[in-house]
């Protein structure tokens, strides 16, 4: 039997090389990496089109804000659309689209821009965008505003030291200029001078419009009660200013009559308030000397009141005397008062010194001393006998000469200050000879008051300094901008004008003649453009 064997033969199957082709992986990663390099070529592109982009519109900014603060500038005499135009074309920018708005008036230029440049994209276009543009534009505006100055200056003796006061009255003299030159259409900078040594010669001017006391007409220097301190305002009607008594305070100690007075009797030295007189500013501030000691914060204490709207009625009674410009009506402007600018500069050499002034009790009202208007005998009230002491006859009585008959009149005590020092108060009063000739002392407890103890120091550094820091505290809140300059200053004077600046870039540390810088880059801050977009 033949066995028979069945052989089977495989047919490919139809699409097989296909499905081969297909499950194939090899070549694949190629593929995917050259997917990412095209990503990588195009995100690399966008980067370098940004960039170019970025480029160009920050040196097309930077063109314009340059052109329009220029050409806002009150002082500047070409159109201002066409120093913009001069600014663009010497700038190497091309092809661009600049338009121009111009607003001004009496007192300010505002200058609108805007501009545009396309820039063709390199690698951007392979997704759709050919071109970018890069917009900008930008405001400046130079605005005359009205400006109310107090300038504060020292004039102590130690600023007769190394010409300092020589190079502060030039560096002031130059900042009245600088600040007053855009002045002329329409009076819009008032600027008050307040020098200051050991006390504030408030001067007649001030006299005549603030509530000073009346204790004696001699002089016009001031003081202050710490309550003043912590307010920037000072009523000319309900505030009553204390005078300085009128007295001789070099001499006290001396057997002597009154020699020079403590306050000048004159105007030297004194406020000049509300002034836009350029000549008159500058005359008064060249014809300060050097002399006394510090009160810092009397100084600053007057400047702020001077800027505060309290004082307005006091404004309006010099306008209408004719030592006030009448286009200042309606000064000091309110604190909320739109495009008003208030400005302190305050400076010094030192620190504050002790402030001196009779004592109370014998500033003012009648002395113990009478005098017989008939015939200018004079007997004195001795405290510690209950008695009065005769000199024409050196007798002791239950009242004094010419008071029997009524006649005895008490001499002021402002009359003494005003002839004598306090030693020779003292000693004429309270000192007489004896039959043999010999000098003693009828009272020596009130000999001793009115020798030693009748001037009193007031104000030490440490209340100065308390005083000054509390009304530059009340300045700032109330939106004023203090400038300070510590002008070869101690270390506590820089300290407390490092504190009482608005900040620390409105304090200037100077020597020499820097100080004409620093009141150049005050003067220049003040009048400054700005950028409001």
């Amino acid at each position: 039997m033949t066995e028979m064997i069945e052989t089977k033969t495989r047919v490919p199957k139809a699409g097989g090389k296909l499905t081969s082709f297909v499950r194939d992986d090899r070549g694949t990663v190629t593929i995917f990496s050259l997917m990412i390099f095209i990503l990588m070529l195009g995100a690399g592109g966008i980067a370098i089109d940004v960039m170019r982009y970025e480029t160009q519109r920050t040196q097309l900014q930077y063109t314009l804000d340059r052109a329009v603060l220029a050409a806002a500038a009150l002082n500047q005499t070409e159109d201002p659309e066409e120093v913009v135009i001069d600014y663009f074309a010497t700038s190497g920018l091309e092809n661009y689209r600049l338009r121009v708005d111009v607003e001004e008036g009496l007192n300010f230029r505002r200058v609108e821009a805007y501009a545009e440049m396309d820039l063709q994209s390199y690698f951007m276009n392979m997704f759709g965008v050919h071109v970018m543009t890069s917009p900008s534009s930008g405001i400046a505006e130079e605005r005359i505003m009205d400006i109310e100055i107090s300038m504060v200056l020292d004039i102590s003796g130690s600023m007769g030291w190394n010409d300092k006061i020589d190079y502060m009255q030039d560096a002031a003299a130059e900042f009245v200029e600088t600040v007053l030159a855009a002045n002329e259409e329409e009076e819009q900078v008032s600027i008050s001078v307040i020098p200051y040594n050991g006390m504030v010669n408030a001067g007649s001017t001030i006299a005549s419009v603030f509530n000073l006391s009346d204790e004696h007409s001699y002089s016009n220097c001031t003081r202050f009660d710490q309550n003043f301190y912590n307010s920037t305002a000072i009523d000319p009607t309900n505030d009553e200013i204390e005078r300085l008594a009128h007295f001789d305070y070099n001499n006290r100690s001396r057997y002597r009559e009154f020699r020079s007075a403590f306050c000048p009797t004159s105007d030297y030295g004194a406020i000049l308030p509300w002034s836009q007189d350029e000549d008159a500013l500058i005359a008064h501030i060249e014809d300060l000397d050097a002399d006394g000691w510090t009160a810092i914060d009397l100084g600053m204490r007057w400047a702020v009141g001077l800027l505060d709207p309290a004082a307005q009625p006091a404004v309006d009674a010099l306008i209408a005397s004719g030592d006030v410009h009448e286009d200042f009506e309606g000064r000091p402007f309110s604190y909320t008062e739109d495009d008003v600018l208030k400005v302190i500069i305050l400076m010094t050499d030192g620190e504050n010194t002790n402030q001196y002034d009779v004592i109370q009790t014998m500033k003012s009202g009648e002395s113990p001393m009478y005098e017989d208007p008939d015939n200018g005998d004079i007997s004195v009230w001795l405290p510690s006998y209950g008695l009065y002491y005769w000199f024409d006859d050196r007798s002791y009585r239950n009242v004094p000469d010419g008071g029997s008959n009524n006649n005895a009149e008490a001499i002021p005590w402002v009359d003494h200050w005003a002839s004598y020092s306090a030693r020779m108060i003292a000693g004429e009063y309270y000192g007489d000879y004896n039959s043999s000739g010999r000098w003693f002392r009828l009272d020596d407890d009130y000999y001793e008051e009115i020798r030693y103890d009748s001037i009193e120091l007031y104000a030490g550094q440490n209340e100065a300094d308390t005083n000054l820091r509390n009304i530059c505290d009340q300045a700032n809140a109330a939106g004023i901008i203090v400038f300070t300059i510590a002008f070869e200053a101690p270390a506590d004077g820089e300290e407390v004008m490092q504190y009482c600046a608005t900040t620390p870039s409105h304090y200037y540390d100077a020597e020499g003649i820097e100080i004409s810088e620093a009141f150049a880059s005050i003067a220049a801050s003040i009048n400054q453009l700005k950028l409001v977009q």
